[in-house]
């Protein structure tokens, strides 16, 4: 199974395969030490934080659930986001088996009622991915190495792991689990280790500490005595003014039965209690979240999908616009902001063009053509004529100067690029690799090694160049991860996955959508839809 997410973590390795968390000993061989493991069981429940350690539970923002409720969320697997309570098979439908009631519509012409019931929410059963439980979308790593942020997207989950020694060997603990409004697509970690920025695929920027609150509530005694006055008056039995010696129709009749029927009682709230606060806004999916400093200013970058890049206050003044970059024709995937160089960024989408920016003062200072790049160091020969959409864009000191290393999804090259004293990009080299690039970091430097290295995730099961076409079997297949090493190209060096436990991969259809989405980000001829892009729940 490849690894779609890598990140460094002090001389670990955190690695993502499907729903799972590998490390790796970047000082020990490559040796695998540990996995942690996302199942179906361990989902959180809707708007409820649990903080764990050791695997017990210290804290919960939610109140007790009644007895039967309780029945009812253990009797489901997974309990999470579950809109309608299934039933054995073979058994009809009751009433006590949904968690919400049928919505009847009336009467037909032969007096006939119509019903009409909720659609199920299944997203939590990680169907779009075929996994059994959600899969890990992207991960991050804090400032000062103690602390793993992970986003599961099927279930709109944030997860935080501390970094533990267990028996003798390194794992990860799970600490907290946070469900947000809508499902997150990148994040960033303030530099003081402190605070988490969530960018979610409805366009909101959202923060929240690292490590919350155990605090269950910040209301008044005034406002608790209110919420138990209005809780009371929505728990009485809503009673029709009319009555049967009122009415003179059959149809009257039938709808005074359908109101006898109903209920006041208010709609589950599915607010998260946790602390989090609304930063900012766009009306586009976001792609990407950078967080800057300048001339002792702090700053929010975000990309979405309508080509735009936004440069935004810090906290807490994040709702202020300081401008734009604008000269993207397709949607923005990747931003990368220089150590060296912390005044530009470098942006890269749907239409084959790197650019570079001075993005406090919106200007564009250069721009790259990858398509023609890559057709002129192949000869033309074999190159195909699409987008392309760039998956990942990666800063690292060289020697020589600064680098800049490039991936594109469904492609098994990577670009490097010198960025020059003028802020321009030159290409260095085109590298090749016998699969697909997923994803990359940038390893520590070694002290008698002249240059840096990266590991590079390898899909491993697709053909190079396809997202559908998988390699037959009894097909030798590529090793998951490979190291490059700047100075020798891509060498033989592993890093070691034989320990890892093997799993099922899901068919080439469903695997396409983990591994390959940013074309779904795609729009069709200027119409409001992507293809084949999913429509975006709540």
């Amino acid at each position: 199974m490849p690894y779609q997410c890598l990140e460094r973590c002090g001389k670990l390795l955190v690695a993502a395969r499907d729903s799972n968390i590998d490390l790796f000993n970047l000082e020990n061989d490559n040796a695998f030490l540990s996995t942690w493991s996302c199942n179906s069981s361990q989902q959180p429940q809707n708007g409820k934080i649990e903080l764990k350690k050791d695997g017990s539970k210290v804290a919960t923002n939610e109140s007790q659930l009644s007895s039967v409720e309780v029945q009812l969320e253990e009797a489901l697997t997974p309990p999470a986001k579950r809109r309608k309570l299934s039933v054995d098979a073979g058994k009809p439908e009751t009433e006590e088996a949904t968690t919400e009631p049928i919505q009847e519509l009336g009467a037909t012409e032969n007096g006939v009622k119509k019903q009409k019931k909720q659609k199920q929410n299944n997203r939590s059963n990680a169907i779009s991915t075929g996994l059994e439980a959600p899969a890990i979308i992207a991960l991050a790593v804090t400032k000062d190495e103690q602390h793993v942020i992970a986003i599961t997207g099927e279930d709109k989950c944030i997860r935080v792991f501390e970094i533990i020694e267990k028996d003798g060997i390194l794992c990860l603990n799970l600490l907290s689990e946070r469900i947000m409004p809508k499902r997150p697509s990148s994040m960033a970690i303030t530099p003081d280790s402190k605070t988490i920025f969530s960018a979610d695929k409805f366009g909101d920027v959202y923060s929240l500490p690292l490590i919350p609150s155990l605090t269950t509530s910040t209301e008044t005694p005034e406002q608790n005595q209110a919420s138990r006055s209005s809780s009371a008056a929505a728990e009485r039995t809503f009673q029709p003014s009319a009555n049967e010696f009122t009415i003179h129709s059959q149809r009257n009749r039938i709808a005074l039965e359908n109101q006898k029927k109903q209920t006041n009682t208010p709609a589950k709230d599915t607010t998260p209690t946790f602390e989090h606060t609304l930063l900012l806004g766009h009306v586009s999916l976001l792609t990407d979240i950078k967080l800057a400093s300048l001339n002792g200013r702090n700053y929010i970058i975000t990309a979405d999908r309508d080509e735009h890049i936004r440069v935004s206050r810090g906290i807490p003044q994040a709702h202020i616009i300081e401008g734009f970059c604008l000269g993207h024709k397709e949607f923005v995937t990747r931003m990368c902001i220089p150590e060296s160089r912390p005044e530009i960024l470098v942006s890269g989408g749907g239409d084959n063009r790197l650019l570079v920016w001075n993005w406090e003062a919106g200007k564009c200072l250069s721009e790259v053509d990858l398509g023609a790049t890559l057709r002129l160091a192949m000869g033309g020969d074999g190159v195909r004529e699409s987008k392309m959409s760039v998956s990942g864009i990666y800063h690292i000191r060289q020697a020589g100067g600064d680098m800049i290393l490039v991936a594109c999804e469904a492609l098994p090259v990577l670009f490097l690029f010198n960025l020059n004293p003028q802020n321009t990009l030159t290409i260095s080299n085109i590298s090749h690799f016998p699969g697909n690039i997923l994803s990359l970091n940038v390893l520590p430097t070694q002290p008698k090694a002249q240059g840096s290295r990266v590991v590079i995730s390898i899909d491993n099961i697709h053909k190079p160049s396809s997202t559908t076409e998988t390699h037959p079997p009894g097909t030798p297949k590529a090793f998951p991860l490979v190291i490059y090493d700047f100075e020798n190209g891509p060498s033989q060096e592993v890093v070691k996955t034989d320990q890892v436990v093997n799993v099922e991969v899901p068919d080439a259809g469903n695997l396409k959508k983990l591994l390959y989405s940013l074309e779904n980000l795609r729009k069709k001829g200027g119409e409001g839809k992507a293809d084949g892009a999913e429509v975006e729940d709540s």
